[in-house]
């Protein structure tokens, strides 16, 4: 069978490394291997080898399957097409998703083989073949099998999915991988000082600025559409005088005279130090509103835990940066997980990698 040697660089592509060990897990949907499905050893069959370690077809599957959908999306922004009975091994432009796709789920697999290889070496795992992994599936399953049936306690599934179960085993496979390395090469307070340096040249770990605010709310009865629609029609109300010039407290005296639309009206003030009974009613949307406003700026109305609010912007202070000793831990961790991260793809950059081509072109996705 044709085969061939590549030295490439296959990059380690992650700007969050935990957000990428995340996506390993992988569908079960069911999809179709044209060539040799019929024979019994094409799952066998090796794809390639990363230094002469062999991914097989059926390492390959649920990858397929997991990029199919990444593919699709794709070629529809890109090219405006759906899928049909050609769609796979059609150019749009040079570009044809069924190699997209094969190309797609091998790059993950060889970066997944060298992490295993890697994992290998400093003796985290005993073997990393996925006939091993399968077999070791079966035997989880069947001790989680036997409990049950003593009433005994599991935890986690009563039976792992082929995918969840690679995914547990691979995730922590790389979290105590990744603590070896930063044992090896551990984070420097430099390297600490100098990301924050470059952090807050780029504005980050800005405090929130201390916004000061009024704020009034018309009130209405939950499942009552009727008392709904007269707060919101008095909100937007309000919102016009607000902009115009009317004071809050003003606008909730007058209001609240004759309205039987219970009215709540009062000041206050979003930072990096408000307590939590301060912040009270603080939802996301809440607090984004009011922060996002600049100094005499009404905010339009909107809706949050049972009453219409509009908020007046009325003070606005810039808080400055966080201290290096408040963002220490987590710019610690930042930098272990892109030396972790450089680790990586230097292993892959120097991987040997030998693709069966006769193999990988009988990959296909209908």
């Amino acid at each position: 069978m044709g085969k061939r040697v590549i030295n490439k660089r296959y990059r380690f592509k992650n700007t969050y490394l935990w957000l990428w060990i995340a996506v390993i897990a992988v569908c079960c949907t069911a999809f179709i291997l044209a060539g040799n499905s019929s024979d019994n050893n094409w799952e066998s069959s090796v794809v390639a080898t990363v230094d002469d370690e062999p991914i097989t077809v059926e390492e390959c599957m649920p990858k397929l399957v997991k990029h199919r959908s990444e593919i699709l999306a794709y070629f529809k922004k890109k090219h405006n097409v759906e899928p049909d009975k050609g769609f796979w091994t059609s150019s749009f432009d040079g570009e044809i998703p069924g190699e997209m796709l094969k190309k797609a789920a091998l790059d993950e697999c060889i970066t997944i083989k060298v992490l295993q290889i890697a994992g290998k070496e400093k003796e985290l795992v005993k073997d990393i073949s996925y006939s091993q992994f399968l077999k070791d599936l079966h035997s989880e399953n069947e001790r989680r099998k036997t409990a049950v049936a003593n009433k005994k306690v599991i935890y986690g599934p009563e039976q792992y999915a082929e995918d969840v179960y690679f995914s547990k085993l691979f995730t922590d496979m790389t979290h105590k991988l990744m603590d070896e390395v930063n044992e090896q090469h551990p984070v420097s307070e430099e390297e600490i000082k100098h990301y924050y340096d470059q952090a807050i040249s780029e504005n980050k770990y800005k405090k929130i600025d201390r916004v000061k605010v009024e704020k009034i709310a018309f009130l209405f009865t939950a499942g009552d559409d009727k008392s709904k629609a007269a707060a919101k029609e008095m909100a937007e109300e309000a919102q016009l005088k607000l902009a115009n010039g009317d004071h809050v407290q003003a606008l909730s005296d007058r209001y609240g005279k004759n309205s039987a639309i219970p009215i709540e009206s009062g000041e206050q003030i979003f930072d990096s130090t408000t307590s939590h009974d301060d912040y009270m009613p603080a939802t996301h949307e809440f607090t984004e509103t009011a922060v996002g406003l600049a100094v005499g700026q009404v905010s339009g109305v909107f809706e949050y835990n049972k009453a219409y609010y509009v908020v007046k912007c009325i003070e606005k202070t810039e808080e400055g940066f966080n201290k290096l000793e408040e963002v220490n831990d987590s710019i610690a961790l930042a930098v272990k997980e892109q030396k972790f991260a450089s680790y990586v793809d230097d292993l892959v950059k120097h991987a040997t990698v030998v693709i069966d081509k006769e193999v990988y072109g009988k990959l296909e996705m209908f």
